[in-house]
């Protein structure tokens, strides 16, 4: 299973926003790492009269996640083509397996396992089926499965849980439907943060050498995974690891992948990070004080009589981010890819 390489539209999302900031356009864009130059960073251009150094990297909530992802799509891809049909009842089905899930080497030991894996399937859905046709459902909660089977394919070298709802259409799922999930770490935040150190130790060094010629240095983390677009780790893990890195880039952005729609936030700018700066409380609105990207908020809310404002508490639910702080979104089909002409 290929994952897909979003390297050279994430660059210009990044780029994009580093105009707009800058109100200067790109040129003389190089690409070192591929050129055979040092410092081997992906992206050199300039904007105005400032040289910019970029690299990208994806990051993932633990170690070898892209991977684990990979294996993950090959075996629910098997199943599902496998079983294409529904089961034959009301009820609603997750198989969940944990984050080391592999599949065994060779494309015949796979399949032979992945076969195995649908006959065990097939075989507790039917035991689930049978032993809690009869049960009284309503004191059941219907977003709690009512049962399970915990068990390893032959095949396979860890356990696999199949969870079981007694009517699907109570959490609105199709029903007879099978679903996918992994398994959790206990503490998935160390596992995060160790990716993240492992991340800034192999990317830092090569921008900081661009940063001894005068080059203003960007690092770009990619993030197609739901669980990083979070407060907890915009605020306050990356800027717990930025302490105790001693060649931080000048800037440093994240890119949300996860959907159609790409959201590009500022992490670091210079010596200013979140919380610090430009850090968005829960629980209020935010807008872009440039009002030629977001127009009419700030006068609509002058335009509101005070006595109202109060009482509704607009002027505190209505909050301007810092200039240059405000997230950017795109498109990804609008998007180009700088890295186009290099494949």
């Amino acid at each position: 299973m290929v994952v897909p390489n979003n390297e050279g539209k994430v660059c210009d999302a990044v780029v994009r926003t580093l105009e707009k900031w800058m109100c200067e356009t790109r040129a003389d864009i190089r690409y070192p790492d591929k050129e055979g130059a040092n410092p081997p960073v992906d992206l050199r251009l300039r904007l105005g009269t400032q040289n910019y150094a970029i690299e990208h990297t994806r990051i993932e909530s633990f170690e070898k996640q892209i991977t684990t992802v990979a294996v993950a799509k090959r075996i629910s891809h098997y199943i599902q083509t496998t079983i294409s049909a529904p089961f034959p009842c009301l009820a609603y089905y997750e198989l969940q397996f944990p984050i080391e899930v592999s599949v065994p080497k060779g494309r015949s030991r796979g399949d032979r396992a992945l076969g195995n894996l649908v006959v065990w399937i097939r075989e507790k859905e039917n035991i689930l089926r049978d032993r809690n046709s009869g049960h009284i459902l309503s004191v059941h909660n219907p977003y709690e499965a009512s049962d399970s089977i915990r068990g390893v394919p032959p095949g396979f070298d860890c356990e696999f849980q199949l969870l079981h709802w007694p009517i699907a259409k109570l959490i609105r799922r199709k029903p007879g439907t099978l679903s996918f999930r992994f398994i959790l770490p206990n503490d998935p935040k160390v596992l995060l943060a160790n990716s993240l150190r492992q991340t800034l130790s192999r990317k830092c060094p090569k921008l900081q050498e661009c940063k001894a010629e005068g080059v203003r240095t960007v690092l770009v983390l990619e993030s197609s995974d739901p669980a990083l677009m979070s407060f907890e780790f915009r605020g306050n893990l990356l800027p717990i690891l930025l302490t105790k890195c001693a060649n931080a880039p000048d800037e440093i952005f994240l890119v949300e992948t996860s959907t159609d729609r790409w959201c590009v936030w500022l992490l670091k700018r210079d010596e200013s990070h979140w919380p610090d700066t430009g850090m968005p409380e829960m629980g209020r609105f935010y807008y872009d004080p440039d009002t030629s990207s977001l127009p009419g908020i700030p006068e609509y809310l002058e335009s509101i009589p005070k006595h109202m404002r109060d009482a509704f508490q607009l002027d505190n639910m209505y909050t301007p981010y810092l200039p240059g702080w405000a997230p950017t979104d795109f498109e990804k089909d609008e998007l180009n890819d700088l890295m186009a002409k290099l494949a």
